[in-house]
């Protein structure tokens, strides 16, 4: 597990660990949004009332295919989400809640991490203005209504 974290460490003094994500995990990931880039991955746990609570801080670039002429273009990632893992026998859903078997030592952090990655990026990703793909772009204003200027609508 190249995100993982050490379950059976004492987390009564907080852990931070960083973890630098690259395009190779992505690709690991079937029909991923996501089709590379290099981001730092920062997690602080600590033991907390509901169980280990983790604060993850995400930066760096992804690349993504750009919305208007299907380029790759890199998008940039800020993030910060937190998440507590708790002990159970059964699981439920819950969006800041993971559960896990009381004999699991090592936490697969991956899953989480790409979850966070996706939901930090733009639901509209294209270049900026003038800097998609030509062609496509050429190819796209073929079929795209034009509005009438507003003077010729009088």
């Amino acid at each position: 597990m190249p995100l993982s974290l050490d379950l059976k460490q004492n987390f009564a003094t907080p852990i931070t660990v960083e973890y630098s994500v690259d395009s190779n995990m992505f690709e690991s990931m079937e029909n991923s949004l996501v089709k590379g880039g290099k981001l730092t991955v920062g997690v602080t746990a600590h033991q907390a009332p509901e169980g280990i609570r983790l604060a993850f801080s995400i930066t760096g670039k992804a690349v993504v295919e750009c919305d208007r002429c299907l380029e790759d273009m890199e998008v940039d990632i800020n993030t910060c989400e937190e998440v507590s893992v708790q002990n159970a026998d059964h699981y439920e859903d819950a969006a800041d809640v993971v559960y896990v078997d009381e004999s699991l030592t090592q936490l697969d952090l991956w899953p989480m991490v790409y979850d966070f990655i996706v939901l930090a990026i733009p639901i509209s990703h294209h270049h900026p203005e003038g800097q998609c793909n030509k062609d496509m772009s050429d190819k796209l204003n073929q079929y795209m209504v034009q509005q009438p200027d507003e003077e010729n609508n009088e």
